[in-house]
């Protein structure tokens, strides 16, 4: 990352902290990650207030790889780089893969849904590592630490990370359509990020999963649409001595949930 680069991430980290208020920690979350049985933090930020609060907001500031929730910028990227559009089909080589729901053609939307690795490694390697560069670069996503021997896997492994607070800046930028691209790629974007309808809001966002020897930790991340408002959010959790594991992948999803009803976003009714 050169020395231009930093100093811009720095100012608009301090423009950032200057224009909202101060973060504040919500102690009553903390039950809800105990009901789940893990560790981790929770960050979210309501636009109209313009205010952050959330759980261990001291962790929000650690950096962590950003795993599949990077499929979001890597789709923006794919759609201005011309590497895709949303009716691209990628076709399945017949090698085995991790599930059986990734063993068949795919579109870019399909394979978002379901989360593909092999997919969007094959959509990484076609863009190449400059342009990567350049645009993650652009987006101010996290650090990113890209070159063409892990082009198709920096964001699963090594040393590319983002935080949660980065997280959502980035999910601002996308949501109110000011990154430096087309418009119509963040609108198509932000159609395939529609998670859940409920009766008074929209939930959108994309999980994440890095799993290593050293550590495993889980993401959530997106946006909660109300009548009035918008809320960003960054789960990011961590499985401790009492998790189970063969429900750790959904509990990131529920205890967000949990959280956005605790908070009175919405209503699980």
């Amino acid at each position: 990352m050169n020395k231009k680069f930093c100093l811009i991430i720095v100012a608009m980290i301090i423009a950032l902290n200057s224009c909202a208020s101060q973060p504040k920690e919500v102690s009553g979350l903390k039950d809800v990650f105990d009901k789940f049985k893990i560790d981790g933090s929770f960050l979210i930020y309501n636009q109209n207030k313009n205010i952050y609060m959330g759980y261990n907001l001291e962790r929000c500031k650690i950096h962590f790889r950003p795993a599949s929730t990077f499929k979001i910028p890597n789709t923006l990227i794919a759609f201005e780089s011309g590497i895709a559009t949303p009716e691209t089909v990628f076709k399945w080589n017949g090698e085995k893969r991790s599930f059986s729901s990734w063993e068949k053609d795919m579109t870019i939307v399909e394979a978002f849904k379901a989360s593909a690795v092999p997919v969007y490694q094959e959509i990484a390697r076609r863009i190449g590592a400059e342009k990567m560069k350049y645009y993650t670069q652009l987006f101010n996503y996290g650090n990113m630490d890209i070159n063409s021997e892990n082009i198709d896997k920096f964001w699963l492994e090594g040393n590319s990370t983002i935080t949660q607070y980065q997280q959502i800046y980035f999910l601002q930028k996308l949501y109110n359509l000011e990154l430096p691209i087309k418009e119509e790629y963040m609108k198509q974007v932000k159609a395939m990020m529609q998670y859940e309808v409920g009766k008074n809001y929209i939930i959108s966002g994309k999980t994440g999963w890095a799993n290593s020897q050293k550590e495993s930790i889980a993401w959530f991340v997106g946006y909660v649409e109300t009548n009035d408002n918008v809320y960003f959010f960054a789960t990011n959790v961590v499985p401790n001595e009492s998790t189970n594991m063969e429900t750790f992948g959904q509990v990131r999803i529920e205890l967000t949930k949990d959280i956005l009803n605790k908070l009175k976003i919405i209503s699980k009714d």
